[in-house]
């Protein structure tokens, strides 16, 4: 009946598996866990490979790395089942119902979104920024999400009917970081597939030092500029986008130029703040706008 599946990169995935694994022999379903390794160095990849000893689990890995999207769909394209789960491979099991509250879903022809968590103790200075920005930005509960229902949609922990998924695959033109989530969530909209909100959220563990988030947000904000300036349905998508609809504000009034040039003056400093020991989001927010504008005047 269901599918989980796990995209790995570079994580011991061992202990959420194993969770996953206990908590599908108490319920009376058929299933199987997919890992499909998106060639991972082999201090990763050898530990991870065990988990194929396992009943139900199916490993493999990569030769080399194809992406966030392409990957999620090759899951879908794999799995034998008509509902699938899709995990972060960085992620820890809520508690022993985990399971169970996807399974009391079905039958649902839709997605349902069972949200993110962090850890509510303060990580060392190195990883401030991604841990600040993900209880601020990404901790919402399901009444919450429900309010902007695919806007809220994230990738990290979904369950979505497969025959869906095969219809409105992850779009693979996005090969970098970022907004891979995004746009499917638009997409869902667009095509008015059902989405739920439930309260049943994965602890996200995999946190990114300062600066390697600092850089996923350039990348993932180069991945948003491409969706606006390459892809059909880039126009409408920006009206789902604050970014992107402020910065096509901006640019109306031909006031790019003047936040370009603002930008130059205080990106530095802005950065040693997002790099040091009090990042502020609000600062983020500004960055994330220049790093954008400056991203158009180039391209």
């Amino acid at each position: 009946m269901i599918s989980f599946c796990i995209p790995i990169y570079n994580f011991d995935v061992r202990p959420l598996v194993m969770g996953l694994h206990k908590q599908l022999c108490l319920e009376n379903t058929e299933c199987e866990i997919i890992l499909i390794d998106d060639a991972s160095t082999p201090e990763y990849s050898a530990p991870n490979n065990q988990l194929a000893e396992l009943k139900w689990v199916k490993y493999r890995i990569l030769p080399e790395n194809i992406g966030r999207s392409r990957i999620r769909n090759l899951l879908a394209i794999e799995a034998r089942f008509p509902y699938l789960v899709f995990l972060d491979c960085d992620s820890e099991l809520p508690d022993n119902l985990f399971v169970k509250r996807y399974l009391q879903q079905l039958p649902f022809d839709g997605v349902v979104c069972g949200g993110r968590s962090y850890s509510g103790k303060s990580p060392g200075d190195n990883y401030i920024l991604h841990w600040r920005y993900g209880i601020n930005r990404e901790t919402t509960n399901a009444a919450q999400r429900s309010h902007r229902q695919y806007h809220s949609f994230m990738s990290n922990n979904f369950m979505v009917a497969r025959n869906v998924l095969l219809n409105h695959a992850f779009n693979e033109q996005l090969t970098g970081y970022g907004h891979e989530d995004t746009l499917f969530g638009y997409e869902l909209k667009k095509n008015f597939i059902p989405i739920l909100h439930i309260e049943n959220p994965l602890l996200h563990k995999g946190l990114d030092t300062n600066r390697e988030f600092l850089l996923k947000t350039i990348e993932g904000i180069k991945n948003l500029a491409f969706i606006y300036n390459n892809l059909q349905s880039g126009k409408e998508f920006a009206k789902t986008s604050k970014l992107l609809a402020l910065y096509i504000h901006l640019r109306h009034w031909k006031l790019t130029g003047v936040v370009a040039l603002l930008f130059r003056w205080l990106k530095n400093p802005i950065e040693q703040n997002l790099l040091g020991r009090n990042p502020n989001l609000l600062l983020l927010d500004f960055y994330k706008l220049g790093i954008l504008i400056h991203h158009n005047q180039a391209n």
